[in-house]
This record gives structure tokens, sequence and C-alpha cells, in this order.
């Protein structure tokens, strides 16, 4: 698992209930993008992963619960296979990695983790996705069938080549996320049952390690 990969795809889940399927351009769904995900303070949403990894041609699959809130606190709840169950949060200052199987957690700064630019300010709240991104319609774009737009970084980034989103016309809903980085890896991200702005307990992004779990911090590496 790739963190910055991962963080990289909130931005494309926080576009839920866009309705870019009217714009007329590329630029003015990428307007709506923006106003919704503004509106937008924290969200689930159930995923499908599917991960192919270039230097080895092996493609893994997970899937499980994606929790976020901004500017940048995330829990990761990774349900399948259920061999290879963890959880990744963050409370946009540390992240901790946990694998109950291996009962051990990885405890990193941030910014450690985040090495884009581009994400951190996207996170912070400060990023604006015309700004930093050439939008174009992705190719099988096609008026009244799948609304598909794809995001080249308007500066070089490794953790992201390029961003295609597939959007449902009727729901406005995201369905897919494709992206690659610029290793030739690539990720396909599906989306069920999304719920904008949930609430959620105090101290739901952090994380207390239980008894008898080792805990590795960055340093220590």
């Amino acid at each position: 698992m790739r963190i910055p990969s991962l963080i990289i795809l909130i931005l494309a889940l926080t576009l839920a209930s866009t309705p870019a399927a009217l714009a007329a351009s590329p630029s003015e769904a990428v307007t709506l993008v923006q106003k919704k995900y503004d509106a937008t303070s924290a969200f689930k949403v159930y995923f499908r992963q599917s991960a192919r990894l270039k230097t080895s041609g092996a493609t893994d699959h997970a899937e499980g619960w994606l929790y976020f809130k901004k500017p940048s606190q995330m829990r990761w709840q990774y349900l399948q296979p259920p061999g290879q169950r963890k959880e990744v949060i963050t409370d946009g200052q540390q992240v901790w990695i946990y694998t109950p199987q291996d009962h051990i957690v990885m405890i990193y700064p941030l910014n450690k983790v985040l090495r884009s630019d581009l994400v951190l300010r996207f996170f912070s709240g400060l990023g604006n996705l015309q700004e930093d991104f050439t939008v174009a319609w992705a190719p099988g774009h096609k008026a009244g069938g799948p609304v598909k737009i794809a995001f080249t970084p308007k500066k070089p980034q490794p953790e992201l080549k390029e961003l295609i989103l597939t959007v449902d016309p009727q729901t406005h809903l995201v369905q897919v996320l494709e992206f690659s980085n610029a290793f030739g890896d690539q990720t396909t991200m599906r989306f069920d049952q999304p719920q904008l702005n949930i609430k959620t307990e105090p101290g739901f992004f952090t994380f207390t390690p239980p008894p008898g779990v080792e805990v590795v911090k960055e340093s220590d590496f």
C-alpha cells in the first residue's frame, strides 16, 4: 500500500453529488466540482480498490469504508481481504497505520506521507482544481452517457500523472476513479453508498493503540 496514492484519492471522493453532467465544458464541470467540495464538510463512502504495480505486474484488491473530514482528517477501514485488515487514520498532523493481525501500529508525520505540495495545498483548503490541473473530457465521454473528466497536474507530480473521474449523469455521483503515477502504477476505485456531511464522534480521527500493540514511530526507522 502506497500511502501518498491513497490520500490523493480523497480529491475525487469529495466530488460526490456534483452536477457535472449539466456542464457544457470540462471547465464548467470543474467549477461545479469545486463548489460541491467547498460545501461538503465530511463524508463516508464504501470503496473497492484495484491496484496494479508496473514493476511486478501484480494486481491487489481491497475494499472497505473511507471517512473524510476537512481539511485533512481521514480514516480508512480496510475490511477485505480478511487476512489483510488494516486501518489508516490521520488527524491532520500525524498518520497511524494499524495492522491488527500483526499487532503493530506505525506512526508518521503527515508531511512525510503527503509528499506532493499540490496535495498538501488541496487538503489544507487552499487548492483550486483549475489552477492546479489541466482539465479535459476523458476518452469515452459523450453527451447523455457517462461523464468522464481527466485531470493532469500542471506541475509534474510523481504520485499523480493523470486522474480520470466517471460521474453518473442521472445521480451526479462519482462512480469510478482511475489514476496513474509517474512509475506506471495504475489504480481504479469504485464507490458505493456515499453519505455527505456526516457527523463523527470526537476522537474518531485519532488512534489509541490497544494493549499489546507495538508502536513504531517514524524516527525509529
